[in-house]
């Protein structure tokens, strides 16, 4: 008898399929037991509940032991079986359009079993992956499977996306799309890998809600089935039906070791980019790479001009020749021409100008990382694409938080002509810092000058004079917000937020707006059974008033997009205010959140600070302006 006349016989009736359960069973004697095994079933992109599921025990036959409801549920009666708990068992997943699935192997109590009860092993909901067919699954068409799909609304790029980049602990960076439309949206996810340029993964996100969030972490191997290990891409994503925006987490490491970045994705590309902080080896220790990705519909034809701090030197050209959609890196510590910078000098800082004849992308890592460090750490900075005469920064600190947390501010001139800025620091909400203002030297054009609030204004770039008193010519400790501004010129700015064991940083803005889009929000979200204040990743919003003295901010669950919690927040005019997740009971812990900051008819700036213990597991990302 073939098998599949064997499999046909063995699950024609229930009988006989009961009677092959027992001669599989160990000799032990089996008690009748009666029971249910019970869980749900999910989308594992959408994380919406899948309806008409069959479910089977065992593997799929002509009886179909449960079929899941509209909330993805379903119920196996265990009645007519006798069972050992000492056997495996495994149930199977099948609907069209998916893939099926098994579980991993459990084992059943006197009473059964229930999904979730060992998540590590069976998790509940239990997700689901859908079934990429026809030409979507080799990325060779632009549409959405829909036959009649919606127009495309937006795009959002990310130009660095890794998966175990170096190894088992090597680099890997989820990613976060929020719909900030006010309509549902669908989503098109594209992978291409750096080495050839080639589409490795594309796969379907449906019903995304206004407001909130659609997130992936490329070592999902159920979600990303298709990623090889130990690769770098560019992704593309493509919503049809609303607006979109992205921020990407970096992670690498464990223990001490571990280290975290982030950025933002970019709906839109320019012709010219501005990096106002390239380091070469500076002290030994930070290096900057960065990636550029072709956000046009041509070949781009990319050019990096270095300039350094200090004016000595020639300028450093590097080119790069990069295909729409994908991305290059070029790393200053290499002197290897197509991956690096030739021609840098080691313990050197540059103003960097990219320039392109397509629309780009720019994403700058900084590391310092290498084996022989004791503490390893890194941050990331989105290159900047618009300057302008005022610039907003919604956090800067000297001495803060108990853990010595200072910020240096590097400030490029976009100009044709020298410019002197000043930096205006204004206390946080709470915090012991006192108001101050500091004017730089004048900066030469398409060059950069930074300040570092842990010495005296006057010493800043000579002696570099520790001060710790405050006053005229000290910065005062304590946390502010900064606005820093350069009458008649444009200039772009960073901003590097440090401990002796952390870093993170990002861009100050030219744009407050009166709404901010924050795609990931979390209260220690450690998918643990009990979470505290110091467990997981935690995510304090730091905000800043230009104009407005009331701000809405609204949470929505990252699983069924339902609003949370919406609550007011008091600001003065031009100060500053942390608003942190655990300040707010009705917000549950281990759990993730979409966000919308709303200053009615006065203006804001918001970034998010994300923290969790361990090594160098800090970060910031910048927050989406809306666009009108």
């Amino acid at each position: 008898m073939n098998s599949t006349l064997l499999r046909r016989a063995v699950t024609s009736t229930l009988v006989v399929f009961s009677l092959l359960l027992a001669l599989l069973i160990p000799a032990t004697p089996a008690a009748a037991m009666t029971g249910t095994i019970t869980g749900k079933v999910k989308d594992s992109v959408t994380m919406q509940p899948i309806q008409l599921v069959d479910v089977y025990l065992g593997i799929p036959g002509a009886f179909v032991w449960a079929r899941t409801a509209a909330d993805g549920s379903f119920t196996i009666d265990l009645s007519p079986v006798s069972y050992n708990p000492s056997t495996p068992w495994e149930v199977y997943f099948v609907k069209p359009g998916y893939v099926t699935t098994k579980t991993n192997k459990f084992f059943m109590t006197s009473s059964g079993y229930v999904f979730g009860s060992d998540p590590a092993n069976v998790p509940n909901p239990f997700p689901l992956v859908k079934q990429l067919v026809g030409p979507r699954s080799s990325c060779s068409d632009a549409g959405t499977g829909n036959p009649n799909p919606p127009a495309l609304t937006s795009t959002v790029y990310l130009p660095n996306i890794t998966r175990r980049l170096g190894g088992p602990n090597g680099f890997y960076t989820p990613f976060i799309i929020q719909n900030t439309g006010t309509a549902n949206t669908e989503l098109e996810v594209s992978f291409y890998k750096f080495t050839d340029g080639s589409c490795v993964e594309r796969y379907l996100v449906f019903g995304v809600a206004p407001g909130t969030s659609h997130s992936n972490d490329p070592n999902d191997t159920v979600k990303n089935p298709s990623l090889p290990d130990d690769a770098q891409f560019s992704v593309v994503v493509q919503s049809f039906g609303s607006k979109i925006v992205g921020v990407v987490n970096e992670h690498q490491g464990v223990g001490t070791r571990a280290e975290a970045l982030s950025y933002d994705g970019f709906t839109a590309g320019a012709n010219t980019v501005y990096l106002p902080n390239i380091t070469r080896k500076l002290f030994g220790l930070f290096d900057t790479p960065f990636i550029i990705q072709n956000l046009g519909t041509s070949t781009a034809s990319v050019t990096s001009s270095f300039r350094s701090f200090d004016g000595t030197g020639p300028t450093i050209v590097i080119p790069r020749t990069i295909d729409p959609g994908r991305a290059k890196p070029i790393d200053p510590d290499s002197d290897d021409i197509a991956l690096g910078a030739p021609g840098l000098t080691d313990n050197k800082q540059y103003a960097v100008t990219v320039s392109s004849n397509q629309p780009v992308a720019v994403v700058v890592n900084t590391q310092a990382d290498k084996a022989s460090v004791a503490q390893p750490k890194a941050s990331a900075t989105d290159g900047i694409t618009t300057g302008a005469a005022t610039l907003y920064g919604a956090y800067a600190a000297k001495n803060a938080q108990g853990v010595g947390r200072y910020s240096p501010i590097i400030v490029q001139n976009l100009g044709a002509a020298a410019v002197t800025p000043t930096i205006t620091f204004t206390p946080l909400t709470g915090s012991t810092g006192t108001a101050n203002a500091y004017t730089f030297p004048s900066i030469a054009p398409n060059s950069s000058k930074a300040f570092d609030p842990r010495f005296s204004f006057s010493t800043q770039n000579s002696t570099h004079t520790l001060c710790t008193t405050g006053g005229a010519d000290c910065l005062a400790d304590g946390e502010y917000v900064i606005k820093i501004a350069a009458a008649g010129g444009t200039i772009a700015a960073q901003v590097n937020i440090e401990t002796a064991a952390t870093a993170m940083g990002y861009s100050a803005t030219a744009t407050p707006a009166t709404k901010f889009f924050l795609p990931n929000l979390t209260k220690s979200l450690c998918f643990c059974p009990t979470p505290t204040q110091t467990t997981g990743w935690s995510t304090p919003i730091l905000l800043q008033s230009v104009t407005a003295t009331t701000v809405t901010i609204s949470w929505y669950n990252f699983q069924g997009g339902t609003l949370a919690f919406t609550h007011t927040v008091n600001v003065a005019a031009g100060g500053g205010v942390r608003v942190d997740p655990w300040s707010f009971s009705q917000l549950t812990a281990d759990r993730q959140y979409s966000v919308v900051v709303d200053g009615g008819t006065g203006t804001v700036t918001a970034i998010v600070s994300e923290f969790a213990s361990g090594g160098d597991n800090a970060m910031i990302y910048e927050g989406f302006a809306a666009i009108p």
